[in-house]
C-alpha cells in the first residue's frame, strides 16, 4: 500500500510542572493514511541520557487513520528508573510523569517508527519547587490565602464597628448628658417664671 505520512504536534512546549505533581508532555500523532500493522513509539530523556518507555503496537488491523482506534496487540515497557512513575496515554502517545522532581527537568524526545514511517519530536519540561507550606488552599486550581484574608476582614469589621459607635454617640447622645446647649433650645433664664 501507499506509505503513511506521520505528523507529530507538540501543543504545549515547554511544559511547566510543580514538584510532586504529574507532568504531561503532550503530543498529537496524525497519520495521513492508516499506518502499517506494526509501529512503536519511544520516549527518551535526552538530558539524562536514558530511555523512559516504549509503547509497541503490533498485528494491527483496520483502516482508520486514528491509530488508537485500531485493533492491535499493545504493550508498554517502562525502564526500571521510571517504574510506578511514567506512563503513556494510549490515545495520544503523550508521556505522563508522576511525582516529578527537579531532576526530571530537561528535554524529552518521542520517536515514532513503523514499517514506513520514522518521525521524532522534542518536548522540554521545567519543574518548579513547590512553595513553602502556608495556611492556604486551592479552589479550581486558583490559590487563595485563608488567614491573611480572614485577618483583613476581621480588622475591617472592627474598624466599621468603632466608626459606628463614634457616629452613633455623636448623633444620638441625649441632651441631658451634654454640658453644651443643644442647638434650637431656649436660652436659660436666671429666674423661674410664675404662672398666673
Amino acid at each position: 500500500g501507499a506509505s503513511s505520512t506521520l505528523f507529530i504536534a507538540t501543543p504545549e512546549n515547554p511544559v511547566h510542572a510543580i514538584t510532586n505533581q504529574t507532568a504531561v508532555l503532550p503530543v498529537s500523532l496524525r497519520f495521513s493514511t492508516p499506518p502499517g500493522e506494526f509501529f512503536h513509539l519511544k520516549w527518551d530523556f535526552l538530558s539524562g541520557d536514558r530511555p523512559v518507555l516504549a509503547y509497541v503496537m503490533s498485528k494491527c488491523k483496520g483502516s482508520t487513520p486514528e491509530w488508537w482506534q485500531r485493533s492491535c496487540q499493545r504493550s508498554v515497557k517502562v525502564v526500571k528508573e521510571y517504574q510506578q512513575q511514567a506512563n503513556v496515554s494510549l490515545q495520544s502517545g503523550s508521556l505522563e510523569i508522576q511525582r516529578v522532581q527537579p531532576t526530571d527537568a530537561g528535554t524529552y524526545r518521542i520517536t515514532v517508527q513503523g514499517l514506513d514511517v520514522h518521525v521524532m519530536a522534542e518536548v522540554n519540561l521545567t519543574v518548579t519547587e513547590a512553595a513553602a507550606p502556608t495556611n492556604s488552599g486551592r479552589v479550581n486550581g486558583a490559590r487563595f490565602s485563608l488567614v491573611p484574608n480572614a485577618v483583613r476582614l476581621g480588622l475591617a469589621g472592627l474598624v466599621l464597628c468603632l466608626l459606628g459607635l463614634i457616629v452613633g454617640e455623636a448623633v444620638y447622645k441625649p441632651a441631658g448628658c451634654s454640658p453644651h446647649r443643644l442647638e434650637g433650645s431656649p436660652e436659660p433664664r436666671g429666674e423661674l417664671e410664675t404662672l398666673d
